[in-house]
């Protein structure tokens, strides 16, 4: 097996933090429809669909379908 040399090592982290927050920037714009907020707000938060509404033209500017 290979060794990766320690100096690589802060720099693969940087570029898995970046890949994990985009991946959930990418679910918020594209797929969720109240399910984050629902945590806090409860069924509240499907009937009101706040992210969806706020990031809405956001969906479409990114070709993501949303109705």
């Amino acid at each position: 097996m290979a060794q990766v040399p320690a100096s690589a090592l802060p720099q693969a982290r940087t570029r898995l933090v970046a890949l994990l927050v985009g991946l959930f920037t990418l679910y918020i714009v594209g797929l969720d429809q109240g399910l984050l907020l629902s945590v806090v707000q409860g069924e509240l938060a499907f009937d009101q669909n706040l992210i969806h509404e706020v990031i809405h033209d956001a969906r479409h500017t990114a070709a993501f379908p949303c109705h």
